[in-house]
């Protein structure tokens, strides 16, 4: 009696693995937001090797840098200045940056070389991905000459109206000076055609506020940014409409002290646990600071009160 109590318990025991390794793969594959698959290799590289925060001659002077697991960089579209319409195939992980990559499928204008040449008019790229767009959206990246204009738009057919209905819409690269204002954007230039270089990083985004004339009779956009700060852009530089994915990468808990380390980040030591040589606050019998407030290794203070950052606008005298 007990083998077979036994054999009947190893049977229902199999079969409630095997249903959950089923449901564990259906929802792997159902998953429409995250596509678990392999990386163009064209699109992929090696990246250098790794520092480990240290200079030419072997001192540190990036703490808290080391190890982690291994990564091929990805070859991100920052530019955007193919003037085609793309086609979201997928939403993929980047382990370099916080936000996801988006794989898109670009198709070449009619007026393209490739209706001449008759070779394939469809490429690959990866860039960032906004925060709405899924596979099988449509974005563009459009030019000055691209937007239509308003008056004209009842005259002509209903496919330039659909366009520029649809302008607008999330995803979408086009020059700050044609992006109404009020606009969520990401992925800005600082000078024209160099490619994107502010707000790049995760649920990050910046304001389009308002456009005006300059005593110089040019044309200024003013966007604010998400330090709170006000900077001018060129109207000719390009920027993505949108958020960038991945809002709750702030919010996301690790649950032990390995994930740091796959992520390339070693312990923080504590000052008061150091010898003398090491920091200020090292030495003595027992945990002290010596009398002394909170420094760092060169002795600056680390509390509030103590300025870093200086602004380029004001003088300050020492």
């Amino acid at each position: 009696m007990n083998n077979f109590y036994l054999k009947k318990l190893k049977s229902e025991c199999t079969e409630e693995i095997k249903s959950f390794s089923s449901l564990k793969k259906c929802s792997i594959k159902k998953n429409p937001i995250f596509a678990k698959t392999f990386l163009l290799k064209k699109l992929s590289f090696g990246k250098r090797k790794k520092t480990s925060g240290r200079n030419s001659t072997g001192s540190i002077t990036i703490f808290h840098r080391g190890g982690g697991s291994k990564r091929l960089h990805r070859k991100i579209d920052f530019i955007r200045n193919c003037f085609y319409k793309g086609i979201i195939e997928r939403i993929e992980y980047d382990p370099n940056r916080s936000c996801k990559i988006a794989l898109v499928r670009w198709q070449h204008s009619i007026s393209d070389l490739s209706t001449i040449t008759k070779k394939s008019s469809l490429f690959f790229s990866y860039i960032l991905a906004s925060d709405e767009i899924k596979s099988g959206d449509i974005i563009l990246n459009l030019d000055n000459s691209k937007f239509p204009k308003v008056q004209s738009i009842f005259q002509k057919t209903d496919s330039d109206f659909n366009f520029a209905l649809n302008y607008k819409k999330i995803g979408n690269s086009a020059p700050i000076g044609q992006i109404p204002e009020g606009s969520f954007i990401h992925n800005i230039e600082i000078y024209p055609g160099k490619g994107g270089q502010l707000v790049r990083s995760a649920g990050t985004s910046a304001q389009l506020l308002s456009k005006k004339i300059s005593p110089y009779r040019k044309l200024e956009c003013i966007i604010r940014l998400p330090s709170g700060v006000n900077k001018v852009i060129n109207p000719s530089c390009r920027a993505t409409l949108g958020i960038i994915s991945n809002q709750i990468h702030n919010t996301t808990n690790l649950t032990k002290a390995g994930q740091n380390r796959w992520l390339g980040k070693k312990p923080t030591v504590r000052g008061v646990a150091m010898n003398p040589i090491d920091h200020p606050h090292g030495g003595g019998e027992g945990r002290t600071k010596g009398g002394r407030p909170s420094v760092s290794p060169w002795g600056k203070p680390t509390k509030g009160g103590f300025k870093t950052v200086y602004s380029k606008k004001k003088t300050h005298k020492k």
